[in-house]
């Protein structure tokens, strides 16, 4: 299992090379990238400026485990979701070039799930949204990793990500389990790592901690998950991908000059989780 982590309050600090330096120093062997920061799904860079940054990245040890497409993914204004799409495609191309087996691709949450009828119609319009990916995925070789997002949304329970990702029903997806947004949503985590079991194998994670209320991006053990429980939960169902931080909350008041040694500092942790996890594989 590799440890990985996204980029935000690092490329913007230290540019996007250094910041795989500052990876490699630390110990931290992947790297989610972030094609969600406008710069990274604009038009402002091309084919030759990504696959150099995945070249660089492979120089110096570090796996581009996964990327970010931008969020939000619809809007209430049919224009804005338009231009959105675009957006989503032209990030799937660029996490290609850059050597991405993963995007996660945020579900569409532009209507207000509690509302009478939207439950429903929020469901449709992501089937027919993330059938609309589907092309496009298979076009760059690209796998789409559906996120829960919490504060109640058509993915933010395990049995509704479950239901949309299989009623899709098709290679193209995998799953993306943001353990944060799980427990904002009351819900416990090493639980829905075991409903959703085999559709989660093979997908991706995104690791941050909190105190239950708000989304605070933290780094585990600063919040209520308890991560013993996490870590065996994705032993017990034999997860195979990378234990990818998405802990930014984290590092986001550290001086800039500290922040890789915070770095450093997350990454003893995650070695430490990616221990129990090994552990539990081990001694099922």
């Amino acid at each position: 299992m590799i440890l990985s982590s996204n980029m935000i309050r690092f490329h913007d600090a230290f540019g996007m090379k250094n910041t795989f330096d500052i990876f490699a120093c630390a110990g931290i062997g992947g790297m989610d990238f972030n094609n969600d920061a406008a710069e990274y799904y604009s038009e402002e860079h091309g084919e030759e400026f990504y696959r150099d940054l995945g070249e660089y990245a492979r120089e110096k040890g570090i796996k581009i485990c996964q990327a970010h497409a931008p969020f939000a993914s619809s809007y209430p204004e049919e224009e804005k979701s338009a231009k959105r799409f675009e957006d989503i495609v032209r990030s799937i191309k660029y996490a290609s070039w850059l050597g991405a087996p993963m995007i996660v691709v945020h579900p569409c949450c532009h209507l207000d799930y509690s509302a009478e009828g939207n439950a429903e119609k929020l469901f449709e319009y992501n089937l027919d949204f993330y059938r609309r990916l589907i092309p496009h995925a298979r076009e760059y070789n690209i796998k789409i990793a559906i996120e829960n997002i919490g504060y109640v949304s058509v993915t933010s329970t395990p049995e509704r990500l479950g239901k949309l990702y299989d009623t899709l029903n098709d290679p193209v997806f995998t799953v993306c389990f943001d353990v944060g947004h799980c427990l904002l949503e009351k819900v416990d985590p090493a639980e829905a790592i075991r409903y959703l079991g085999d559709r989660l194998v093979n997908g991706c994670t995104h690791v941050h901690d909190n105190c239950g209320v708000s989304d605070d991006h933290t780094l585990p053990y600063y919040g209520k998950v308890d991560w013993e429980s996490v870590m065996k939960a994705l032993a017990d169902i034999g997860y195979n991908g990378d234990l990818n931080y998405e802990a930014s909350g984290f590092i986001k008041d550290i001086p800039v000059s500290l922040r890789p040694d915070g770095l450093a500092y997350m990454a003893r942790i995650g070695h430490y989780l990616i221990s129990r996890f090994e552990y539990y594989k081990e001694n099922k």
